[in-house]
């Protein structure tokens, strides 16, 4: 089964036993890729790709707002829990992220192709490697074993 048919299955479910966080979380990433297919330039295609990238968008999007809903301590702590949740729940259809040693190679192997020299030029492996990797490797480490490898 598709990841589309998977959360088309979730969301009856959810409506059945009127789960509201789950319904919440469902219609956010259903909205979102309504969005992204009514956008110019969209090719038409809803398969497990898109599907993906949809999930991983809105995860990104949670995983910022979680950050500020921490910093704001309690007031912020019913709306943590429900992104929590949300984080949680969305988890199995994440794509697998290669680890920091297999990073670390990717981005000195980068740094060899490119000749990147000094820290300058960190955009240009970052670039190169999210170009060929993108769902693969998370940016944020990307950058981080950059700046050590040209720094």
């Amino acid at each position: 089964m598709g990841i589309e048919e998977q959360l088309n299955t979730m969301l009856k479910k959810a409506m059945r036993e009127k789960n509201d966080k789950e319904l919440s979380a469902l219609r956010m990433v259903k909205s979102i890729a309504q969005t992204r297919m009514a956008a110019p330039g969209f090719n038409g295609e809803t398969g497990d790709a898109f599907w993906t990238e949809t999930i991983v968008r809105y995860v990104k999007q949670q995983q910022k707002a979680m950050k500020e809903f921490q910093k704001a301590g309690e007031q912020g702590k019913e709306n943590a829990a429900q992104i929590q949740f949300e984080l949680d729940f969305f988890a199995p259809f994440l794509p697998k992220l290669l680890g920091e040693d297999e990073v670390r190679t990717m981005v000195q192997n980068a740094i060899a192709e490119t000749g990147a020299v000094g820290a300058g030029m960190v955009g240009k492996v970052i670039g190169f490697i999210m170009k060929s990797n993108k769902g693969k490797v998370d940016a944020a480490m990307v950058k981080e074993i950059a700046i050590k490898e040209l720094g």
